[in-house]
């Protein structure tokens, strides 16, 4: 596999991704080599809204993954940490102090046993005012019917573009995952908990190449968003990457490390820029 590699000259960005790698090789981001049986896939992760006066952060997480809050990425201490349940999945972990409006926490799921771990950016949202609101509301209705629907409108149009960017979640990459066609290539991504991370070539509809095979791989969710896939080729020593920007829970683009679109080349395929959809 060659590693992503952004141009330094030209108006196109080229990077690689499982170019030259033996159909032997493997990549995954939470998955075991198949001789070991072991699995290396990233835990699941759901959190709920986090306000200003919120004593206990829960969610929803891989039955039995180990959860833990921190103020910073990879910090030493802890501000919470607690259990998923080994039945249901759900945890609530008692903060140890509360947290200030638009802070950022990193909330981790790891598996006990391989430690594999996938964690989400949180931010923290100012306390609920319903005093506040219904004072607005009253208000608002001393004023003609006229400004008051036009108002109600205004606010119905702004809650419909919040809800529209930020209408969809994505917990983890496992799954088949089809490119689109460029230059009558198309690429197929498959992400398993058994099997690792596979990729493979086609040429018209037909198999040229598998590019990658029984990868153990990690997720690094920069953003809910905007995901590093770590990589290692089976026998490798040397890991590799590279990031998906998603459109949707079933959609996603490979971009650099700015999270900008860019061209990729797979395998014998011409540099082109791919979007894979959930099959």
């Amino acid at each position: 596999m060659k590693k992503f590699m952004v141009a330094l000259t030209g108006l196109v960005t080229l990077a690689t991704v499982g170019a030259t790698v033996p159909a032997t090789a493997v990549t995954s981001a939470t998955t075991a080599h198949a001789a070991t049986k072991s699995t290396y896939v990233s835990p699941s992760l759901n959190v709920n809204a986090i306000y200003t006066t919120s004593t206990t952060i829960s969610g929803k997480a891989t039955k039995g993954s180990k959860i833990t809050v921190k103020a910073t990425k990879n910090a030493k201490k802890n501000l919470a940490s607690g259990t998923a349940s080994k039945t249901t999945g759900k945890y609530t972990i008692k903060l140890s102090n509360k947290l200030k409006k638009n802070a950022n926490v990193y909330v981790y799921a790891t598996n006990a046993k391989t430690k594999a771990y996938f964690y989400r950016i949180i931010r923290v949202q100012a306390a609920s005012t319903k005093a506040a609101t219904t004072t607005k509301k009253t208000a608002a209705k001393k004023t003609t019917v006229k400004k008051s629907t036009t108002k109600k409108t205004t606010a119905t149009k702004t809650a419909t573009k919040k809800s529209t960017a930020a209408n969809f979640s994505v917990k983890t990459p496992t799954g088949t995952w089809a490119s689109n066609t460029a230059n009558k290539y198309s690429q197929k991504f498959v992400f398993s908990q058994k099997t690792g991370f596979n990729q493979t070539l086609y040429k018209n509809g037909k198999k040229v190449k598998t590019l990658v095979s029984y990868a153990k791989y990690s997720v690094d969710a920069k953003t809910p968003t905007f995901w590093k896939i770590t990589y290692t080729p089976k026998g490798a020593k040397k890991a590799e990457t590279f990031y998906m920007r998603f459109t949707s829970a079933k959609k996603f683009k490979l971009v650099n490390s700015k999270n900008q679109v860019i061209s990729t080349k797979a395998g014998v395929a011409p540099a082109a820029k791919w979007t894979f959809t959930k099959a």
